[in-house]
């Protein structure tokens, strides 16, 4: 691998472990409120949305229409996030378009604060990695073009079993800092030393 592509994939890790909890907290409070609280986006904005978003060569020419419809309307940036997340994250920057869904984060980065805060127990350790849960956890590291169809496949494996997360690790180690940044996984094979 090139050492930029090595740095584009630090740069990715960092974003996503950096707004993971952020996004959680988001999703709490954007789909628990009721409907009637938040305008709806248009199918014109949809449409326009993502034809700039898929088809347009140029990001320039699609900023104000980014800043109008996704920078101040929370369904509308939910509807582009879910269309192309990366491309999101891009236009955000480009165009400097804010999150508008922010405003509820306030409350929701209590609710993350306290859900954070609540002791996960430790799993047993095992003694062998399955040769089904090796086969999931390979089939979502090398065939799956979405990861976050298989967030909850590393969390529940990787996340909970040392052999598991050490075949990750031989399979794909830079894949795997990735998952672990963009999927919440807590390395199962870290023992605290006592000096």
């Amino acid at each position: 691998m090139s050492r930029g592509w090595v740095v584009f994939m630090f740069v990715m890790a960092a974003i996503a472990l950096c707004s993971h909890q952020t996004v959680v907290a988001e999703d709490l409070t954007t789909y628990s409120l009721p409907r009637a609280s938040l305008p709806s986006c248009s199918n014109s904005d949809k449409s326009k949305i993502k034809k700039c978003m898929t088809t347009t060569a140029s990001i320039d020419k699609c900023c104000t229409l980014f800043k109008r419809t996704i920078g101040t309307n929370c369904k509308c940036y939910r509807y582009a996030k879910d269309l192309d997340n990366q491309a999101l994250i891009t236009l955000q920057a480009y165009c400097d378009v804010n999150n508008p869904c922010k405003s509820v984060q306030r409350v929701a980065a209590e609710a993350v604060a306290t859900i954070a805060a609540t002791a996960r127990p430790r799993p047993r350790p095992q003694p062998k990695c399955s040769a089904s849960d090796e086969a999931k956890v390979k089939k979502c590291m090398t065939n799956t073009t979405s990861i976050d169809a298989c967030c909850p496949t590393f969390q529940s494996i990787l996340g909970r079993s040392c052999p598991c997360y050490a075949y990750a690790m031989l399979l794909d180690n830079q894949a795997l800092i990735t998952l672990q940044a963009y999927c919440d996984v807590s390395n199962p094979c870290k023992i605290v030393q006592v000096i």
